[in-house]
């Protein structure tokens, strides 16, 4: 049975893959055999690439071709940012992933991570059942060390605390392939990623749906796949160093624009009923809520 376009658009999940090193495709292999093997299908895996030549293109698209055709339920698009700039165009490419959607399910997922054949089914019935826009469950970490073409993992851990949305205003605490969202659920203009935020912009995302749209915690103590710390340092910041002054900037721009949503973002009146609150206050921010939740006035 061959890719049904009419069924992806009524039940599929179209998951967005950022990637700009050729050298890592064997990274991006696993990540697709992990969407190839999903249970929840049709699932329409979008590459979006970080100005690779046309020789480039073709070649992974040969490859990772090649590692879902077992899969009648998987097929591929890949996409190209060939613009000079920005220089980090990692958001950037979330919104061409984004502009280029056609399942009802979205999901995004870091080409060196992977996800259990699980992960979807749960998900989506999370969101069918509670009828929230976002679904979220948890993504250990997966502690390990680069070899050529493969990764040892070391141990395993969940050091992320949270249990739900009170937790997440606060700070984040789900990785970006933890959740999935329903576009019958979520305004098409919140999806979108902040294009100049280079660091934790999946957060800056995550506020801004999860303040105008309702969520789905039931699953945030299930486990739906791994979040690959490398012992390289490639994919993460050595919280053990001081990081470099462009590092640093990076850094702080990001934490002003994350403060700056708290401040300037509405909760939705149902968001506030599912917070807890008896008489929603039209208007109520983020940070307002939080500074009422810690028993402040200023």
């Amino acid at each position: 049975m061959a890719f049904d376009p009419q069924r992806h658009a009524l039940e599929g999940v179209d998951v967005i893959i950022r990637f700009h090193d050729m050298s890592r495709l064997w990274e991006l292999e696993r990540a697709a055999f992990s969407l190839a093997a999903q249970e929840h299908g049709p699932v329409r895996l979008l590459v979006a690439c970080q100005r690779l030549s046309e020789a480039a293109r073709q070649a992974l698209a040969e490859t990772i071709g090649a590692v879902i055709a077992w899969s009648p339920d998987a097929s591929l698009a890949v996409l190209n940012y060939a613009l000079d700039e920005p220089k980090d165009a990692r958001s950037v490419l979330a919104n061409l992933g984004f502009a280029n959607l056609s399942g009802r399910y979205v999901g995004l997922l870091d080409y060196d991570d992977a996800l259990y054949p699980e992960a979807y089914r749960l998900l989506v019935g999370a969101l069918q059942s509670s009828g929230a826009a976002i679904a979220f469950a948890r993504t250990p970490v997966a502690y390990a060390d680069v070899h050529a073409g493969f990764l040892q993992t070391r141990a395993v851990d969940h050091p992320f605390a949270g249990a739900g949305l009170r937790d997440l205003l606060r700070g984040n605490f789900c990785p970006i392939h933890s959740y999935l969202l329903d576009r019958e659920r979520v305004p098409a203009d919140l999806l979108r990623f902040e294009p100049l935020v280079t660091v934790e912009e999946d957060y800056a995302f995550l506020l801004a749906v999860c303040a105008a749209c309702r969520s789905d915690f039931s699953l945030i103590n299930t486990d739906i796949g791994l979040y690959f710390y490398k012992g390289d340092g490639s994919n993460t910041f050595d919280r053990r160093a001081a990081p470099t002054p462009a590092v640093q900037d990076r850094l702080e721009a990001s934490r002003h624009f994350i403060e700056a949503r708290r401040h300037l973002l509405p909760l939705a009146l149902a968001v506030q009923r599912d917070l807890g609150i008896e008489r929603p206050e039209p208007g109520l921010t983020i940070r307002s809520f939080l500074r009422t939740l810690d028993g402040k006035t200023a």
